[in-house]
């Protein structure tokens, strides 16, 4: 399944093409018909209903045989199709050839000036003008014909990507120059780009369509690259054993809270027993007690000295994992508290919220982080910890680079969350929704991963398998209340649905 999951560089993709054309065997032309059949299968069962005629935009290259293709298609099935190319360029082999047989059915309107391209009210525009290949920004006729589908009213659904986004890094590239698609259907494999946040207006609704590129090729092919499932995760969750108990599930600790501050851990503690741990510990300030007792009866109360923060543990137990840091405070008993934590523990930690801001105010306690350990930053924790960025590609760097700087793992909260491991390897999550850009819905998440580090699992695997699980969690949440509905609490509490979903029957 792993092999299924991996993400390339375009020019990897463009090798993989080629194997799969020299030892499937079938030519390229074949394989451009294969994947614009898929293509537009796939078009018309998710736009059914809405199609009344369509508007291919094609280039010259290989991205416009697919939509000659396509409009061939669509053609013989009798749905009203226009073809307009836009001038300039020589068209490539296969390109040629597809333009070729789309001819014997219709004609082609060609675009010299963007005044002579008009798109028809109520028409779909299917974007075939540029592929995943592109390395310097659109210019001249492109470009205006780029801008005036933007400015139409039409729906945009662009073919494998598109046209003027590049399948990495788009730092060069001038944003205006770029199809804002409102659907993205891509060949075989994401492209990186699409995991981007400031690439969201661009790409719209993604899909991902198998067109069976070789098997052998994708296995061959290196990457850092992957994402995450729910097939996936299915296959890395473990079958609990029939004669299992409280102690072969381990036994956590959640250090949280401060004065004013407790709905945090009582958020984590609430997913911690929703997602598997045997006994969980609460180490709270002494006036959150009776609100933890109350709130969540399973959790078994270790009360710090201090009636407002934390200050300390004076009782060890033995811990199978500790999470430290929602709703901490940044007191200076509590750096010193922290410290000292870090000195003393060598085991399985997850650090959150107040306990990552500590370390960017106190960047010496970096040093002491244990190899293997869990950090869960959102974006602006990750600004103080790593410094700022100036576009989201370098930001996926830096996260990387402080990964295997410190031996640590990182998430990376937000939409399609990004794992980041010491080996310098990135995992991108498919679960979740912008209903979860809540308040507390990462204190929730700390809770999961407590579970799941208690429970034993490597630190690569608690992190893909609880963030995609917080993220179907947020799911459920949403699908009963809304995305403006959901609240962190929601999640908590959807917790067993979602592992209900997730476990082998």
């Amino acid at each position: 399944m792993e092999m299924l999951n991996k993400i390339f560089f375009t020019s990897q993709i463009a090798k993989i093409d080629r194997y799969t054309v020299d030892h499937e065997p079938i030519t390229s032309l074949e394989l451009m018909e294969r994947a614009a059949t898929v293509w537009t299968d796939y078009f018309l069962a998710v736009l059914e209903g809405e199609i009344k005629s369509v508007v291919v935009v094609v280039g010259a290259g290989n991205n416009g045989g697919d939509g000659y293709v396509i409009a061939r298609l669509l053609t013989l099935r009798e749905i009203p199709v226009e073809v307009w190319q836009v001038a300039g360029n020589s068209r490539s082999t296969d390109c040629e050839e597809n333009y070729r047989r789309y001819r014997h059915l219709a004609s082609v309107k060609e675009i010299c000036c963007v005044d002579d391209f008009v798109l028809p009210q109520g028409a779909i525009v299917v974007d075939a003008i540029l592929g995943s290949g592109l390395n310097r920004k659109v210019t001249g006729l492109m470009a205006e014909v780029i801008r005036k589908i933007n400015a139409a009213e039409n729906k945009v659904v662009a073919v494998d990507i598109p046209s003027g986004l590049a399948g990495e890094d788009n730092a060069w590239n001038d944003p205006e120059a770029i199809v804002c698609a409102d659907y993205t259907f891509t060949f075989q494999f994401p492209k990186l780009s699409f995991f981007l946040p400031e690439n969201a207006r661009y790409v719209g609704k993604w899909s991902v369509l198998d067109i069976s590129l070789h098997p052998e090729a994708i296995r061959q092919q290196p990457t850092s690259w992957y994402y995450t499932t729910q097939e996936t995760v299915r296959e890395l969750l473990p079958v609990a054993p029939v004669f299992a108990h409280k102690g072969l599930n381990g036994k956590g600790l959640l250090i949280a809270g401060s004065y004013g501050m407790l709905g945090a851990s009582l958020l984590a503690a609430k997913a911690a027993v929703r997602s598997g741990i045997g006994l969980l510990y609460c180490h709270l300030p002494k006036r959150g007690g009776d609100l933890m007792q109350m709130t969540v009866p399973e959790a078994i109360l270790d009360l710090d000295r201090s009636e407002l923060c934390f200050t300390g543990i004076e009782r060890w137990k033995d811990y199978d994992a500790i999470a430290v840091g929602p709703a901490l405070g940044k007191e200076s008993e509590t750096v010193r508290a922290l410290e000292s934590l870090l000195r003393c523990w060598k085991g399985r930690l997850i650090l959150d919220a107040d306990a990552l801001n500590l370390l960017a105010e106190h960047r010496e306690l970096l040093e002491l982080l244990p190899a293997g350990t869990i950090l869960t930053p959102h974006l602006k924790e990750f600004e103080r910890l790593a410094g700022k960025s100036e576009n989201d590609f370098e930001r996926l760097n830096k996260l990387s680079i402080f990964a295997n700087q410190y031996q640590v793992y990182l998430v990376l909260k937000g939409a399609y969350s990004v794992v980041a491991t010491p080996d310098r390897r990135l995992f991108f999550n498919m679960s979740g929704n912008p209903g979860m850009a809540k308040g507390g819905s990462g204190d929730v998440l700390t809770g999961v991963l407590l579970a799941l580090a208690s429970n034993g699992l490597e630190p690569l695997d608690v992190l893909r398998i609880g963030v995609y699980a917080h993220g179907l969690a947020g799911d459920c949440a949403v699908e009963e209340n809304g995305q403006r509905g959901c609240s962190a609490g929601m999640i908590a509490e959807q917790m067993g649905k979602a592992w209900k979903k997730l476990e082998k029957q």
